[in-house]
């Protein structure tokens, strides 16, 4: 199975990330590092299989030549010991225009593959990455082959006096299984449409 796996890294200008306890708040990880920098990494140490190819897509702002969070995402998955895996790194530029955000829309979807499993990160980033890699796994899921969104993943962090004293991890896939739900919805032939939406909230 192909799994690929996008997660945005920090600027090392803006913080140095740091190991945090993995906090599942409404779902449950049952194996993988229970501290982690970045989310993604135990959420891919609890999908991997054997056999699986790995890809890992690292989205990164640039004001430096080198990123000290880009290392530590490197040894935080090296410290899995996957047999194998890749890991590419898209470079976008420090700011929130329309072409820097259809440019990383367009980067990624360069990257996606038929035939795979998509695990995502939203934890860090920009304001404006959950946007784009919303949008990019939308499309994905309509133009590409065979492919499943299995995990979008949301990590709120809590400080007091400037010291982590929380990390919990969400699952925010239900949003996107929302918004796949509207869209056949909105092909029915049928009347009360918000109704209908209405149900499926419900249940």
């Amino acid at each position: 199975m192909k799994r690929i796996y996008i997660t945005a890294v920090p600027l090392q200008s803006n913080f140095v990330v740091e190991q945090k306890p993995v906090n599942p708040v409404n779902f449950a990880l049952c194996r993988g590092p229970q501290q982690a920098c970045f989310p993604i990494v135990p959420i891919i140490a609890q999908t991997v299989r054997p056999g699986d190819s790995v890809h890992v897509l690292a989205v990164c702002q640039k004001n430096q030549p080198q990123n000290e969070n880009l290392e530590i995402l490197k040894s935080e998955l090296d410290s899995l010991q996957l047999p194998h895996y890749t890991l590419q790194e898209l470079a976008v530029a420090e700011n929130q225009g329309k072409d820097t955000l259809l440019g990383m829309f367009s980067d990624l979807l360069g990257q996606m593959e038929d035939d795979a499993c998509y695990y995502a990160c939203m934890t860090f980033g920009t304001k404006t990455f959950p946007l784009v890699l919303f949008s990019v796994l939308s499309c994905v899921e309509k133009i590409k082959k065979n492919v499943e969104i299995q995990g979008i993943y949301y990590q709120e962090i809590t400080r007091s006096a400037g010291v982590c004293t929380a990390a919990n991890l969400y699952d925010v896939t239900a949003l996107f299984t929302l918004n796949r739900i509207v869209d056949l919805v909105a092909e029915m032939d049928a009347d009360h449409k918000e109704e209908m939406v209405r149900l499926f909230l419900e249940q």
